[in-house]
C-alpha cells in the first residue's frame, strides 16, 4: 500500500466524485493517450490499408478469427447457445461473446455490400456496388463469380473493428497499474504503454482475438488486488477472466501462493463459477459438442497460419484430412498447468516481493509456449506483456533490451519458417524477456568498500557475514569475562 500512498500525496487532492474520477484519469495519462492512437491507427490499417499500400482498391483487411468470435456471438445472442462449439473455430468459454453481444445483436439490420473490381483480372475504373440482404458476416477476402471479382465489404465491421479494438487496450490500463503499483517513473510508463500497445497489435490487429486481451485484462488486475490483499476482488475478477479465456488458470498457483492456504478454497470457487454459469446454456443445449471443444481444444498443424511444434506428435489424432486435419490440444495444456503449480509453489517465497511475483506470472504464462501442441503467432504475446511490465523495473539497459527482445518476438513471430527454426526462435524470444526481467529491482549507487553487502529485505532471513561472526565472537567473549568476574 505504500506506492498507493506515495501516488496520493503527490498529487493535488481533488474533492468529490468527479475529482476522483480526474484524478484517476491523470494517473492513466499514458494508456489513454497511447489507446486513442491504437484504435485510430488500427482502425486505419483494416480500410485503408489493402487499398493505399497494397493496390487492392476497395479491400478490407478484417481478421478471420475475428468473424468466428462474431458468428458466434450472433448464435448466443439470438438463442442457439449450443451452436457456438458444433462449428470449429471457437474454443474459448462465452464470457467474450456477451462483450460482442451489442453488436451481435444488430446483425439482421446491417447488410454486406458486394464491390466489384474487376472482371476477368482487369480492375475498373469506377468499381460498383451491391447489396446482399442479410448477411452481415460475410469474410473481406476477395471473391470470385462467372470470372468477375468482388471484395466484401460487411457493415458491421465499421462498429466491430473500433470497438473490438477498444476492449483491447484496457490491457495497457493494467499494465501501466502494475507499472505504478512497482513503482515504476513516469517517463518510464510512457515508454512501457508505448512498447506494449506495439506487442498487442499482433494479437487484436492481425489475428483478432480480443478475448486473450480482455481476459489479461481481468487477470492483471486481479493480481493487482491480490498484492493489496483484496482478495474478494480479486478472486471475482480472476473467475470472469477464467470466463473470458480458460487459458489463465496458469496464473491460480501464483494467487494460491499469494493468498496462503486460508484462501485456497474461496479463490478456487471464485475462480470457476463465472465460467461454469457463462457456460451452462451450451451445456444444456449441445452437452457432447461442449465438452469435446472444450477438452480436446482441437488445433490445425497444417494450416499455413499454423505452426507445429516439436510436440505435435504426442498431441490425440482427431481426424481430417489435409488443412483440416486436426490434433487435441488440451492433453498438452494440462502439462503447462501442472507445471504452473511448480511455479507457484517456488513462488510462496516471494510474498513480499511484487516484482517477483509478477514475474512468476510471466512465467507462469510463458509455459503455453514452451509446451504447446500447435501453435499460433500471438500466443507469445501474454508473456511478453508482462515481463515487459517487470522489465520496467530494471536499470535503463535492461529495459530498452527487453522491449527490444519483445517487439523482435513479435515481429519474427509473423515470419514463415521452417517447424524447428519458427518455434526455436519464439521461445528464444520468450525466455529472453524472462532473463533480462529477472531480478528487476535497479541497482543503487555504487556502495563504500565496507557497505558492499546490501541490508536484508523485509521478511527475509539476516544474512550471517563477518559482520556477524564478529560480533557473536564479542558477545562470547563478553559473557566469558562475566563469569570469571563472578568468580
Amino acid at each position: 500500500m505504500a506506492c498507493w500512498q506515495t501516488v496520493a500525496t503527490g498529487t493535488q487532492r481533488q474533492s468529490g466524485p468527479d475529482g476522483a474520477a480526474l484524478a484517476r484519469l491523470r494517473r492513466r495519462t499514458w494508456p489513454v493517450v497511447v489507446t486513442v492512437a491504437f484504435v485510430c491507427l488500427a482502425t486505419a490499417y483494416v480500410f485503408r490499408w489493402g487499398s493505399v499500400v497494397q493496390g487492392q482498391p476497395s479491400s478490407w483487411l478484417a481478421p478471420d478469427d475475428l468473424w468466428t468470435s462474431f458468428a458466434a456471438a450472433v448464435d448466443f445472442i439470438h438463442g442457439h447457445p449450443g451452436a457456438i462449439y458444433s462449428t470449429p473455430g471457437f474454443l474459448a468459454f462465452p464470457g467474450v461473446l456477451i462483450l460482442l453481444a451489442p453488436l451481435a445483436a444488430l446483425g439482421g439490420s446491417l447488410h454486406t455490400t458486394l464491390v466489384e473490381i474487376g472482371s476477368h483480372h482487369h480492375l475498373f475504373r469506377h468499381p460498383r456496388i451491391l447489396l446482399v440482404q442479410g448477411s452481415p458476416n460475410l469474410r473481406t477476402h476477395m471473391l470470385t463469380s462467372g470470372g468477375n471479382q468482388y471484395f466484401a465489404h460487411p457493415q458491421v465491421l465499421i462498429l466491430l473493428a473500433p470497438y473490438v479494438f477498444l476492449l483491447s487496450c484496457s490491457v495497457l490500463f493494467a499494465c501501466d497499474a502494475l507499472a505504478e503499483r512497482l513503482q515504476v517513473t513516469w517517463s518510464r510508463r510512457a515508454i512501457l504503454a508505448l512498447a506494449e500497445a506495439a506487442v498487442l497489435w499482433n494479437v487484436v490487429v492481425f489475428w483478432g482475438h480480443p478475448e486473450d486481451a480482455i481476459s489479461m485484462t481481468l487477470v492483471l488486475y486481479a493480481v493487482l488486488l491480490a498484492l493489496d490483499e483484496r482478495w474478494v476482488g480479486a478472486g471475482w475478477l480472476f473467475g470472469a477472466a477464467m470466463a473470458v479465456q480458460p487459458l489463465v488458470i496458469v496464473i491460480l498457483p501464483i494467487l494460491l501462493a499469494m493468498g496462503g492456504r486460508r484462501r485456497a478454497l474461496t479463490l478456487v470457487l471464485r475462480g470457476a463459477i463465472p465460467a461454469v454459469v457463462v457456460t451452462i446454456p451450451s451445456l444444456v443445449s449441445s452437452f457432447h459438442a461442449t465438452v469435446h471443444t472444450l477438452t480436446s481444444q482441437p488445433a490445425y498443424p497444417r494450416l499455413p497460419s499454423d505452426h507445429r511444434t516439436p510436440w505435435t506428435f504426442l498431441a490425440p489424432k482427431l481426424g481430417g484430412r489435409g488443412t483440416s486435419t486436426s490434433v487435441g490440444g488440451g492433453p498438452l495444456r494440462l502439462v503447462a498447468l501442472a507445471l504452473a503449480v511448480l511455479v507457484g509453489w517456488w513462488a510462496r517465497r516471494w510474498k513480499n516481493k511484487p516484482d517477483m511475483l509478477l514475474w512468476a506470472t510471466a512465467v507462469a504464462l510463458a509455459l503455453r509456449c514452451y509446451t504447446e501442441s500447435v501453435m499460433t503467432a500471438y500466443y507469445v504475446w501474454p508473456a511478453l506483456a508482462v515481463g515487459l511490465v517487470v522489465a520496467a523495473r530494471a536499470t535503463n539497459r535492461r529495459f530498452v533490451a527487453a522491449i527490444v527482445v519483445a517487439v523482435g518476438t513479435t515481429i519474427v513471430a509473423q515470419w514463415h519458417l521452417g517447424e524447428w527454426p519458427w518455434w526455436a526462435l519464439d521461445v528464444a524470444g520468450v525466455t529472453g524477456l524472462l532473463v533480462v526481467s529477472a531480478r528487476p529491482e535497479p541497482s543503487t549507487a555504487p556502495a563504500q568498500p565496507s557497505e558492499r553487502r546490501s541490508p536484508p529485505r523485509a521478511g527475509a532471513a539476516p544474512r550471517r557475514g563477518r559482520t556477524a561472526v564478529s560480533q557473536q565472537k564479542k558477545r562470547k567473549l563478553a559473557r566469558t569475562n562475566r563469569k570469571s568476574a563472578r568468580r
